[in-house]
């Protein structure tokens, strides 16, 4: 059975007619399921843990025994809004068209390729989540899966990140809030007492320090188990929140960003070193500091040569006609989930534009070559 362009761009249409914003995926979950089951798949709706974004995993078993493996996506979009979804020639144009409800067409259509094909060892599973797009999403569900839900596998593909280059590590990320604050209440300049604590000024002095790190880690050599670049560590300020009004003596600032980190560091190690960098301008100050450090996604790698690795390559040369250059990200994925439960995990998907802007899309070539690739890994990794 050969690859349906049409069945590809009809099924990525109707999953981005649905709108899905990050918690709120259950429509498109029940939707996804149902497309699975008529497939073929034995699929279990997950929805006791996260019944606002239920888990759909979708089984195709085998007639022998083989190894395990996932295929695995998330629903969920960014909360930004998006002109109404349409198709433009071989092209679909909607919110989750390129991140990522295509490349979840791609896994349902290798999966009825596989099905219609009869005979294969082992089993093909999907794991399509809904908490994945930070900050309101950081895997939670799927944690919770390979974790306290006891799924396993024995190979994993994150249907996304890479279709024309091999990613063979990305980046560690958190969100970051900074809270500056002083006792009391907010009061006229005027009448405030001398050498009260200025959390404004204060937060000038994080946001400087945080700079000149983040250009002393620009000229730092680092640790990777890789041996591939990632690009510089960075600590990044995206929003500035204080005071209420001109002439006020404020009570609080607020600072939030995002630090990245190298792979091979936890985030306790990056913890440590912003408390080192903040405790200075406290105690300078006077205002208190206090800061929450979330995990996003922890850091990937993979050796290009380990069996799953070499496996993907070489479905893409066959696909493709040529090499994938080995790269690594500042972007952070699901595959670090996986990577940390301890199952050999690899990024591909089809190659869409402008996730997270305004205006987003996805050809009808890009799904059905990704979809052929996923079909002649498959085939590697059962033979």
């Amino acid at each position: 059975m050969s690859v349906d362009a049409s069945r590809l761009r009809d099924l990525t249409l109707e999953l981005v007619q649905v709108e899905s914003p990050t918690g709120d995926t259950a429509a498109v979950a029940r939707l996804y399921a149902r497309r699975l089951e008529e497939l073929g798949m034995e699929v279990e709706l997950l929805d006791e843990q996260f019944p606002r974004t239920p888990i759909v995993v979708g089984r195709l078993r085998g007639d022998r025994p083989g190894p395990t493996i996932v295929l695995n996506g998330h629903l969920d979009t960014v909360p930004i809004p998006h002109e109404a979804p349409r198709i433009e020639s071989e092209t679909i144009v909607g919110r989750g068209s390129a991140d990522m409800k295509g490349a979840l067409a791609c896994a349902a259509e290798a999966a009825r390729v596989v099905a219609e094909r009869g005979s294969f060892p082992g089993e093909l599973v999907i794991v399509a989540i809904g908490l994945h797009e930070a900050p309101g999403g950081r895997g939670e569900d799927l944690t919770w899966l390979l974790g306290e839900g006891g799924f396993t596998a024995d190979y994993a593909v994150v249907c996304e990140l890479a279709g024309d280059s091999f990613v063979a590590a990305h980046m560690g990320q958190a969100t970051v809030e900074i809270e500056v604050s002083r006792p009391g209440m907010p009061t006229h300049e005027l009448q405030t007492p001398k050498g009260t604590p200025h959390p404004l000024l204060a937060a000038g002095k994080v946001i400087a320090a945080l700079e000149a790190r983040t250009a002393e880690l620009a000229t730092s050599e680092h640790a990777n188990p890789a041996e591939l670049s990632v690009g510089a560590e960075t600590y990044f300020l995206g929003e500035l929140h204080g005071g209420d009004f001109y002439n006020r003596f404020p009570t609080t600032c607020r600072l939030v960003g995002t630090r990245r980190w190298q792979p091979g560091k936890q985030l306790a190690e990056v913890q440590e070193e912003f408390d080192a960098l903040l405790a200075p301008i406290a105690g300078e100050t006077g205002c208190t500091i206090e800061l929450d450090l979330r995990l996003v996604r922890d850091s990937y790698w993979i050796d290009p040569e380990e069996k799953l690795a070499v496996a993907l390559r070489e479905s893409y040369r066959e696909v493709a006609g040529n090499e994938q250059p080995l790269i690594g990200m500042k972007v952070v994925a699901d595959g670090a989930i996986f990577h940390q439960a301890g199952i050999p995990t690899v990024y591909h998907g089809p190659v869409g534009t402008g996730a997270h802007a305004d205006v987003e899309t996805m050809g009808v070539p890009e799904l059905v070559r990704a979809t052929r690739v996923y079909l002649a890994l498959l085939e590697r990794l059962w033979a």
